[in-house]
């Protein structure tokens, strides 16, 4: 049993799995006061219980809902599981009232011994919450699972004995109740399977001296169990005992023909011919062929496109067929779980064994060592040298058919030593890093989950009925997961161990705060931030600036404004997160992934603020760097960035970069740039109008309007009010015109040396023009000399100031110079009469 669940691919996962422990539903437990290392609750046995002093149940029907509600640890047990453990399909008319009076004592005989409220009614039920390692029931299962998961026989034997210790008999002896007698039989078998992987363990240590007796008598107790039976002629021809050896195997195959009609399975009349022939080492171990894969996820969903081609891959043996199998993604997505369905799915094809090893826990050399002697090489036959190991691993492939599965390696070189010639064997590698596919080796790129194979996955978890009640937010969950298995995994994991906790709860939880990887689990960080370390340090310092960039798609040049790199630099840079799996391709663009996003953005505030602002703004100088060759102009003002990367085609760029120009808007004014962010909204409104996309213009606009006006930058909010008073006059918004140009006059002369009041003149006049032309449907002809407010290329110079605020000549005047009173041509007039400030809806003519 486990505090909590680990995530698909992991070996504490697959350990939780083979042990079949429940997750802890929650509610109020209590440790078992008399001894921490022992368990409190015992069923393999008589049933005990143990608290500050014994609990005493003597009563069947305390008995029977004791021992089920124990068997069910942490799960609720239906109403009627009782009812028909108690009394079958014939329950008394008082039934439902008996269980609960004999809930009730139980309640109280537990409370009394010290051992707090363990047993809840949830619904038509009850259930017993269990902490870990309080059943000995579930410290035998956790045993297990680390005997099996075990790297050395050594190990495994200690867990394993360890494992059968805490047997003190049949399980729950006594107990009258068919339900209960089914989970007797389940529970004593598994007894026997681990007494099986125990004598393998310790004949693979040389130990058949010591359990040559005791396999004799498990023989005796289990005479159709070919496994004891291969296990006993092995002691015994090791031990020196040929002739009882093949006794034997007489008396187990004439036991097999005269009752089943049958003859002995394959490794065992293997053996007996090896013996027959005076085979000088008998099998190391029974477990020939070696199946050493980790157990199967229970909850395995998706990804069934993806598994049958790799079936088809790892059982064809056309011309042509891949030896090597490649399993590539980044970390937390799932490679681990789905190598092991695949080759779970494969492994019928395979008949000589299947071996597994993960190559990030251990050496080439090692792993070779532990496959040879899996495969029946003697450990004084396996030479010391990698390279003497890997050529008699490819002698002893030769004429079979093996598969051999290694997880986690770094590269395709670490796998090099596995790789065989034989016709019939396969390798399947999973790895982090990008690899090319090549003559005999075939890629599969293992990708994020879409929505409805994440809810499946939560369903799987956390129950059907539970995410079909709140379908939108299971969907909000994966989206804030960002997909991964590994982040779904833990999300469905704390919801699942809280039963009374619901998933819009979940969601909420995940948006509160800004740790989210946190609270996906104690793995998603160190998943989604895998390779990281080994970056050099200016790939480290961009990845964490590329938390400045918006969320979804970007150009390549923004890494090089980033990066503050020459641009062979800043690419290599980008390349190297790119093969770390830390950004996205996407055609000739880049995205970070969503849980990466949030781990660039946590290492982006540990940079300090100077060096972050600094690459802002050269972000934005990029940006306007591109939208003044976009434009055809070349505007004085804030700094630009060069980039190496041009615009292209200048009639699509904007098209192609409309949504990252307008972020970058939002951005400056969010990051107290108030110049950048009005540059970059009147070259929004240049290239936006052009195509007549007046909501990008006045967006872009009205944010940069709210970041000058209180930085008082009157110069740009006069820029800005001029032009968003034009886009008024498109979209014959007459009254919001008069006032935005009106503001723009009176801001321009606050701000002192401006030369194109004039030009606001004729704009004002032209407003007026235009509604009365909206009033009275004749048109009518602009005066002589004043260009044509509805004629786009008539008054290109309406702009004058919109795209560089005509500023670049009172910023080459030296310091206390005299401001130019007027363009050339042109005298000083006094301001006329202000328009009315009053609001759009004041103009009844107008609504």
């Amino acid at each position: 049993m486990q505090t909590t669940v680990p995530t698909p691919g992991a070996p504490e996962l697959r350990a939780a799995v083979t042990t079949g422990a429940p997750l802890r539903a929650g509610g109020s437990i209590t440790r078992n006061p008399r001894n921490e290392g022992e368990p409190g609750f015992r069923v393999l046995g008589l049933l005990q219980v143990h608290g500050r002093e014994p609990v005493v149940v003597t009563a069947r029907r305390q008995q029977v809902v004791l021992a089920l509600l124990l068997l069910n640890g942490n799960r609720v047990v239906p109403l009627e599981v009782l009812l028909d453990a108690l009394w079958g399909a014939a329950p008394p008319a008082t039934a439902r009232a008996q269980v609960q009076t004999c809930v009730s004592a139980l309640r109280r005989a537990l409370a009394k011994a010290g051992l707090g409220e363990r047993i809840s009614a949830r619904g038509s039920g009850y259930c017993l919450d269990l902490a870990p390692g309080e059943l000995d029931l579930h410290a035998f299962e956790a045993l297990v699972a680390r005997g099996r998961a075990a790297r050395r026989p050594e190990e495994a034997r200690a867990a394993f004995r360890e494992a059968l210790a805490l047997w003190r008999g049949e399980p729950l002896t006594g107990i009258d109740s068919g339900v209960v007698r089914a989970h007797q039989v389940r529970i004593a078998q598994r007894r026997v399977e681990v007494l099986e992987d125990c004598l393998d363990a310790e004949l693979e240590l040389g130990l058949h001296r010591e359990v040559v007796g005791e396999i004799s008598v498990l023989t005796e107790e289990y005479p159709l169990r070919e496994r004891f039976v291969l296990q006993l002629m092995t002691a015994l021809h090791r031990c020196g005992r040929r002739v009882e050896a093949l006794a034997a195997y007489r008396a187990v195959r004439r036991r097999f023909v005269d009752e089943l009609g049958l003859e002995p399975g394959a490794a065992l009349r293997e053996l007996h011919q090896d013996i027959l022939a005076g085979s000088s080492e008998a099998p190391a171990a029974g477990w020939a062929p070696p199946r050493m894969l980790p157990a199967r996820l229970p909850y395995f969903t998706g990804q069934e496109r993806l598994l049958a081609g790799l079936r088809r891959g790892l059982t064809d043996d056309g011309p042509g067929a891949a030896v090597v199998t490649v399993l590539s993604g980044r970390g937390g997505v799932g490679k681990s779980a789905v190598a092991a369905e695949a080759a779970h799915r494969a492994a019928p094809a395979f008949p000589d064994g299947v071996l597994y090893a993960r190559l990030a826990d251990e050496d080439a050399a090692g792993v070779l060592a532990r496959f040879l002697h899996a495969l029946g090489v003697p450990a004084t036959e396996i030479p010391d040298e990698l390279d003497g190991r890997a050529a008699l691993y490819r002698t002893v492939l030769a004429g079979r058919r093996v598969l051999t599965v290694l997880e986690d390696a770094a590269n395709l070189s670490r796998v090099t030593p596995f790789v065989a010639d034989a016709r019939g064997c396969r390798l399947l590698v999973t790895t982090h890093a990008r690899v090319a596919a090549r003559p005999g080796v075939t890629v599969a790129e293992l990708d994020v989950l879409d929505g409805a194979e994440g809810v499946e996955l939560l369903s799987a978890l956390v129950g059907e009925d539970r995410v079909s009640a709140e379908l939108s937010d299971a969907v909000e969950l994966v989206e804030l997961c960002g997909g991964l298995p590994l982040a779904v995994t833990g999300a469905a994991t704390h919801v699942a161990a809280r039963p009374g906790r619901t998933l819009a709860q979940a969601v909420a939880r995940l948006r509160a705060g800004d740790d989210r990887l946190g609270r996906l689990g104690a793995g998603v960080r160190d998943a989604v931030g895998r390779g990281l370390g080994e970056l050099p340090p200016p790939a480290r310092d961009l990845f964490a600036r590329l938390a400045l960039l918006p969320a979804g798609s970007w150009p390549g040049w923004s890494a090089t404004a980033l990066a503050d790199l020459g641009p062979a630099e800043a690419a290599d840079a980008l390349e190297a997160l790119v093969d770390a799996r830390l950004v996205d391709v996407a055609g000739s663009r880049y995205r970070l992934p969503s849980l990466t996003r949030l781990l660039a953005l946590e290492l982006l505030a540990a940079q300090p603020l100077p060096a972050r602002a600094a690459a802002s703004r050269r972000l934005f100088g990029a940006w306007l760097h591109l939208a003044d060759q976009a434009r055809g102009v070349a505007v004085e003002g804030v700094a630009r960035t060069p980039v190496p990367a041009g615009p292209g085609d200048p009639r699509t760029w904007y098209d192609r970069e409309h949504t990252g120009l307008l972020a970058a808007v939002r951005q400056a004014a969010d990051a107290g740039e108030p110049r950048y962010c009005a540059e970059l909204a009147l070259a929004v409104a240049d290239l936006a109008g052009e195509r007549g996309w007046y909501a990008d213009w006045r967006e872009s606009g009205e944010t940069a309007l709210r970041a000058v006006v209180p930085a008082g930058d009157r110069r740009a909010e006069a820029a800005l009010e001029r032009s968003l008073g034009e886009l008024a006059v498109r979209e014959s918004r007459f009254a919001d015109a008069a006032g935005r140009i009106t503001r723009a006059l009176t801001a321009g002369e606050q701000a002192g040396g401006l030369s194109w009041d004039e030009l606001v003149r004729q704009v004002l006049a032209g407003v007026g023009r235009a509604r009365a032309v909206a009033a009275d449907p004749v048109p009518l002809a602009p005066p002589s000399g004043v260009p044509s407010i509805g004629n786009r290329t008539a008054s290109p110079r309406i702009t004058l100031g919109r795209n560089q605020f005509d500023l670049a000549a009172d910023r080459a005047q030296p310091e206390g110079a005299a401001r130019s009173t007027g363009r050339a041509g042109h005298r000083r007039l006094p301001r006329p009469r202000p328009i009315s400030w009053r609001r759009e809806s004041d103009y009844p003519e107008e609504a």
